[in-house]
């Protein structure tokens, strides 16, 4: 069954330096519900990424925004104390008013906390693609020595 495929994961990788694993399906496919059926079965803490777009962050210049966004989106997260935290909705951390790398992002996170997040795009088995709203072309990423978890 999926969720023990993602549990399997998340606990082998716990002993690793990064411990990111990215769910990947396209829309419809389940991963919301996924993450929130693991969140309430195994406690580990939902967080939707829309609580990150603060005024807070929202108000700084965007060269600073880009800086300052992994801080306080760790932050937050420490604030959580949670063994594991879900990330769901992460197309909001594409919108180019952020100015942020999302996969960057995610791997900074997942070296201080074990996190699984549905990113909301493909998966070849090499790269990670998605198109988001607002991004002409479909944005593609090396997903060379990540962590996926393909749900069809």
């Amino acid at each position: 069954m999926i969720i023990q495929r993602i549990v399997e994961t998340v606990r082998d990788g716990q002993k690793s330096a990064e411990r990111l694993v990215l769910l990947v399906g396209k829309p419809g496919s389940g991963k919301s519900k996924l993450l929130r059926e693991l969140s309430t079965i195994r406690g580990w803490k939902y967080v939707n990424c829309r609580t990150f777009l603060t005024e807070e962050l929202l108000e700084m210049v965007p060269k600073v925004r880009a800086q300052e966004a992994t801080g306080l989106i760790a932050k937050s997260l420490d604030a959580l104390g949670a063994e594991v935290v879900v990330l769901d909705d992460m197309q909001v951390l594409f919108a180019p008013v952020l100015q942020v790398d999302p996969l960057n992002l995610l791997k900074h996170l997942g070296r201080k906390f074990s996190v699984v997040a549905a990113w909301p795009g493909q998966y070849d088995g090499q790269k990670l693609t998605i198109a988001a709203s607002g991004i002409p072309d479909p944005k593609v990423y090396d997903a060379t020595g990540l962590t996926v978890v393909q749900i069809e």
